[in-house]
């Protein structure tokens, strides 16, 4: 079977359209069509129905798209494999992470890898709902995910990168600045979140991991927040904090990077506090090349 067909005919599936897949692959449309007219004469099948401009599966494409991605998933784990044989220190790595944590996981991690393997090609999928990562990686699309993954799915390993903590973040300003206290295992002054009951709040959408964990510490501790704001950008977020305009959460490695003019408080917050574990997440059965393990030390050393 001609591998380049199975690429082919995923990308009219991900595209619904001939000329966004070709533009995707750098051919010509005319080109896609008679690869794609040819495919289904031998098949004696039909894998899309037109509707317009538009190519839907078929029953039979979508068997076709499901095996296809299982085959070159076994592909990519043999090639691998024999690039760690030859030690020619050449591949292709596909993380996945969330827009959060991408601007400052990508210029923090990449240029080192790349030092270590100039010829790995390295591609990022940046999105903005979290919780689809893990899906990432099992369809194939990813080889690794960086995420605060808290399910349990037979088909993926994780390696822990951190414990992170979950910290409440306020202005400088705010009327109980000065009301946190030393505790032992926090990382910050601790504070009872209870008493900003009354504070206008920002918070992040429950599809992505940091809106879920948000919403997971407000029933976990009762409280009903009075919602100023909601936001896709925890950046965003911290900075509004930072300004006075009402209260938000950050993971302390949020904290690290953003370049602030006004820097925020943060509060340790529960019992004593909370915390959430980021993983490197990849499939199980997949074969683990060395440069992408090399990849999660390097990123266990920034995070």
């Amino acid at each position: 079977m001609d591998f380049k067909e199975l690429q082919y005919v995923l990308a009219i599936a991900k595209n619904n359209s001939i000329s966004k897949a070709a533009k995707e692959l750098y051919i010509s449309q005319p080109s896609l069509s008679k690869y794609l007219q040819n495919l289904e004469k031998n098949l004696d099948l039909k894998l899309f129905e037109r509707m317009g401009n538009n190519f839907i599966l078929t029953y039979a494409g979508e068997r076709y798209i499901k095996c296809a991605k299982d085959i070159l998933r076994i592909k990519k784990n043999l090639d691998d494999e024999f690039f760690d044989i030859l030690s020619h220190k050449k591949g292709r790595l596909n993380i996945a992470c969330s827009i959060v944590r991408s601007p400052y996981i990508i210029p923090e991690t990449v240029p080192k890898f790349k030092k270590l393997y100039p010829n790995v090609d390295i591609n990022f999928l940046e999105e903005t709902e979290s919780n689809n990562l893990d899906k990432l990686v099992i369809n194939g699309e990813a080889d690794l995910a960086i995420f605060n993954y808290s399910k349990s799915n037979p088909m993926l390993g994780c390696e822990l990168l951190k414990d992170e903590e979950i910290t409440l973040v306020v202005g400088r300003n705010h009327p109980l600045a000065k009301e946190g206290k030393k505790l032992e295992g926090c990382k910050f002054p601790w504070i009872d979140i209870k008493r900003f009951k009354n504070d206008d709040f920002i918070v992040n959408y429950t599809d992505q991991k940091s809106g879920e964990m948000e919403k997971d510490i407000f029933d976990r501790l009762n409280i009903n927040p009075k919602v100023v704001l909601k936001t896709r950008s925890v950046e965003c977020s911290i900075r509004l904090a930072a300004h006075g305009f009402g209260v938000s959460f950050a993971l302390e490695t949020h904290l690290k990077y953003p370049s602030l003019e006004k820097s925020p408080l943060c509060f340790s917050i529960g019992n004593p506090n909370i915390t959430t574990k980021l993983f490197a997440v990849y499939r199980k059965s997949g074969y683990l090349p060395q440069y992408l393990q090399d990849y999660i030390s390097i990123v266990k050393q920034v995070v």
